[in-house]
């Protein structure tokens, strides 16, 4: 990652920050010991309203010419995170774990009932770390959305008819980078999970958290999500209407 560090933060274990990231920004996300997921939330900055939608970022990306649409398990290097109006908040840029993809983008965050109906009791999770980072912005708890949840090895399982939860494949100084596509908040929670699964193998460890500014990068005017896909269409040649 090049360019001017913008900011270099250490996420305590069972902490959450908030940070705004502007246009072009480099966020690297880095598991310092390994084997510690954290789950980040998105909103537009100038607009929270639009926020992060897992689903979309998943299952919305233009296929190779001549394959059929399949929704994906993951999201990963090269992918848009996508908003809920369906046009990207960020892209994946670089991941070093392997295998790739491998985050959590089909459930929501821990919380107190996740603890307290597995009988550990009442204790904050990942959504009650993010809310109280993100109050100083005027989110309410209830416009949190579905997170994404970096270095999350969530498989499904076929014969098993479920998601499993097994311990992260980052090592010790994996990370992940993302580029903002617009001016964002970012809020991530270093996941508290150490008694319930084995999310963050049963040991919660600290995060390292960089900001840098791309020296390349030339900001842009952000468009409307049609806008933004018609735009898509005539880079890739494809046509806005199809043919009868």
């Amino acid at each position: 990652m090049t360019g001017d560090l913008v900011r270099d933060d250490v996420l305590a274990p069972k902490s959450a920050m908030a940070l705004e990231l502007r246009q072009g920004q480099i966020l690297r996300v880095t598991s310092l010991e390994g084997s510690q997921v954290v789950d980040m939330a998105v909103w537009n900055l100038h607009n929270l309203r639009e926020k992060l939608s897992t689903s979309y970022s998943r299952t919305r990306y233009f296929p190779l010419p001549g394959r059929s649409f399949r929704p994906r398990m993951t999201v990963q290097q090269g992918d848009w995170v996508m908003s809920g109006l369906c046009r990207p908040l960020m892209t994946v840029l670089t991941e070093t774990a392997d295998p790739p993809g491998t985050h959590g983008v089909h459930h929501r965050m821990c919380n107190a009932f996740f603890y307290a109906s597995h009988g550990a009791g009442v204790r904050d999770g990942c959504f009650e770390q993010l809310a109280e980072v993100v109050r100083a912005y005027g989110v309410p708890p209830e416009d949190i959305p579905d997170s994404f949840d970096i270095f999350q090895n969530y498989p499904y399982d076929v014969q098993a008819q479920g998601f499993l939860v097994k311990e992260p494949v980052t090592k010790p100084g994996d990370y992940i980078e993302f580029r903002a596509e617009m001016d964002l908040l970012v809020a991530l929670s270093n996941c508290p999970d150490d008694v319930v699964a084995a999310a963050n193998a049963f040991r919660c460890t600290s995060t390292g958290v960089q900001v840098r500014s791309d020296p390349d990068w030339v900001r842009r005017p952000v468009l409307g999500p049609r806008e933004w896909l018609l735009e898509q269409l005539r880079t890739r040649g494809i046509a806005a209407h199809a043919e009868a």
